[in-house]
């Protein structure tokens, strides 16, 4: 004499659900899977490719992750990049000073705004944008560098401005020029797009506009880092007449 098995409610002898809804919830559960998939490989695929050519430069953010985060002194010495102590001249010359983000790079002043020159001036240095104004002049200092180039280039430095957007206002930009010494002090950032040339306007102050492509590794956007000169008085700077045109402007 066996157990009599009791008879499964009716709710579960009879789904709610039509077989035909299940049906379309199991093909949309595999859309959904193959579609994941399909993203993380390619999210993978694009990382492993945009780590390749701009390895520098994500590294470079990663050590700035790993100094705020991690590391006690912030004097800028972890960076290796101290500003020169100055007695009469200032030295070495033409050459920009960022220390909160380690840069120390030779100035190349161009005189052709051919795409391909100045390029070819990026190699050794950021690059001075011809009939814009010099230190110690009234106007727009305009200066332009990379965030990320092929690391397997000739270039020193590819990425002098790979971490340009940790600057904010108030950090200090130093310029040495005609062995003077020039302060200018940070009071904007924005990103621009690559056909807005009102950023090489000479206005009638003192400033400095550092210029490098954003996002890193892209040529999508521009950083722009705009600076008011503090020292030495810009009241004693002189009067440029040039006004810069950027070639090809569309």
């Amino acid at each position: 004499m066996g157990f009599k098995k009791e008879p499964k409610p009716y709710f579960v002898e009879k789904s709610f659900i039509p077989h035909w809804i299940k049906r379309e919830f199991a093909v949309f559960g595999g859309m959904v899977l193959e579609s994941s998939k399909f993203i993380v490989v390619t999210v993978l695929i694009f990382g492993s490719v945009y780590g390749i050519i701009n390895g520098p430069a994500v590294w470079n953010n990663v050590r700035w992750w790993w100094y705020v985060n991690y590391v006690d002194d912030h004097s800028g010495n972890w960076w290796g990049a101290k500003l020169p102590n100055i007695g009469g001249a200032a030295e070495p010359d033409n050459t920009l000073f960022i220390p909160k983000i380690g840069v120390e790079v030779p100035i190349m002043f161009a005189q052709s705004k051919s795409n391909s020159d100045i390029n070819e001036l990026l190699l050794d240095g950021v690059v001075h944008y011809p009939e814009t104004a010099n230190p110690g002049e009234i106007g727009n200092v305009f200066i332009t560098g990379h965030s990320s180039y092929y690391w397997w280039s000739k270039g020193q430095y590819n990425t002098v401005f790979s971490i340009l957007d940790k600057l904010v206002a108030g950090d200090m930009i130093y310029v040495h020029y005609n062995h003077t010494r020039y302060t200018y002090k940070v009071y904007e950032m924005k990103v621009i797009s690559p056909s807005n040339v009102s950023v090489l306007d000479q206005g009638g102050d003192s400033t400095l506009t550092l210029m490098t492509c954003s996002p890193v590794g892209t040529n999508y956007k521009r950083l722009i880092v705009k600076a008011k000169q503090i020292s030495p008085n810009p009241q004693k700077n002189t009067v440029r007449k040039e006004q810069p045109v950027l070639p090809n402007a569309r």
